[in-house]
């Protein structure tokens, strides 16, 4: 969360002349509601349930090369770390909690976010999940210090000289 996966991806999609897919937004097309409007209504539980039939809907049936960008706690399920795996080259960026948090916070649509205390929420959630992010990744990138513009021409090097 906050690491600027949808911005890059999009841009990365393009430089690459690749198809720029997002988990949410696939989820949000396939139910027709918000990702919030389904954390409020249906629950955590079942917002994961619909990031898992994408990711395997994605796994069973692409063929085109693509980029995709994910919800931060996609990674959360195994199933899910090994279709990611299957589907290609896993990137992980990050930064700093503090740079991630105040990322983040910049938007409004972050429903793990709205709660009483976000900050500590942000941080039980980053410490969470940064061990499983470090498993599945095949390149990891500190965005800490990186622009949006930098980040994608980091990964365009990493990838063309693979």
């Amino acid at each position: 969360m906050g690491s600027g996966k949808s911005s890059i991806g999009r841009q990365l999609a393009k430089r690459l002349g690749y198809e720029y897919l997002d988990t949410d937004e696939l989820i949000i097309s396939k139910t027709k509601k918000s990702i919030a409007a389904i954390f409020e209504t249906e629950g955590e539980a079942r917002f994961r349930e619909l990031e898992a039939e994408v990711l395997n809907e994605l796994a069973i049936s692409s063929k085109k090369k693509f980029i995709l960008s994910t919800g931060g706690g996609i990674i959360l399920s195994e199933k899910n770390r090994q279709l990611l795996k299957l589907l290609g080259t896993v990137f992980w960026l990050h930064a700093s909690a503090d740079v991630l948090f105040e990322r983040a916070t910049r938007q409004s649509n972050r429903p793990l976010l709205e709660v009483e205390y976000p900050r500590r929420t942000f941080n039980e959630l980053f410490t969470k999940r940064c061990s499983l992010y470090q498993e599945i990744c095949d390149i990891e990138i500190d965005t800490t210090q990186l622009s949006y513009s930098q980040t994608v021409e980091k990964l365009l090097a990493l990838l063309l000289n693979a």
